[in-house]
């Protein structure tokens, strides 16, 4: 009784409250985030969240799109060496068997996870950014996708380096001076 119904007859349940509902509360409780921006699924992650945010621009879409692409490179690279927390994800090879392709893989895994740390070494190493520590703010902020608002800035300067690596931005006059 008092209940919208389909033209079937059955109780509609277009009004009913999402499965998720929850979650996306919380999220705009503790991170002060908008409705709609509390169910994008970069919300779940704080590099996501520092990328939500549209009056500071803490992170823009490719420094995002860097970290992305250097989670799944160092993603492969733990499966590749046989780290102990690797197996959490299922994709890409793995199994450890000892076949061609498997080794085949495990080289090019390691290569693009050491060609992306050169090109934050790179970064690094130029004179004005002394006193940074790029490669905590990728560890911290990134990888463990933990909250260190000290770390943003270099997170920034080391997804820029990224970003130049993986062809999301221009590559500058020193990473060609570099190569």
């Amino acid at each position: 009784m008092g209940v919208k119904r389909t033209p079937s007859g059955r109780a509609s349940r277009a009004d009913a409250v999402p499965a998720n509902m929850e979650a996306i509360l919380l999220r705009m409780k503790m991170f002060g985030l908008s409705e709609k921006d509390a169910r994008d699924q970069k919300a779940a992650t704080f590099i996501g969240r520092l990328n939500l945010t549209d009056k500071k621009a803490l992170i823009s879409n490719a420094q995002y799109d860097a970290a992305a692409a250097f989670l799944e490179v160092y993603d492969k690279y733990k499966r590749a060496i046989g780290a102990p927390d690797a197996s959490k994800q299922s994709g890409g090879v793995g199994g450890g068997e000892a076949t061609d392709d498997y080794a085949r893989w495990c080289q090019a895994a390691k290569a693009k996870y050491d060609a992306a740390i050169e090109a934050v070494r790179v970064e690094q190493g130029i004179y004005e950014n002394r006193g940074a520590n790029l490669y905590a703010a990728l560890d911290y902020l990134v990888c463990r996708d933990q909250q260190h608002w000290h770390m943003v800035g270099d997170c920034r300067l080391a997804l820029n380096a990224l970003a130049h690596h993986f062809g999301l931005m221009g590559k500058t006059k020193r990473m060609q001076m570099a190569a």
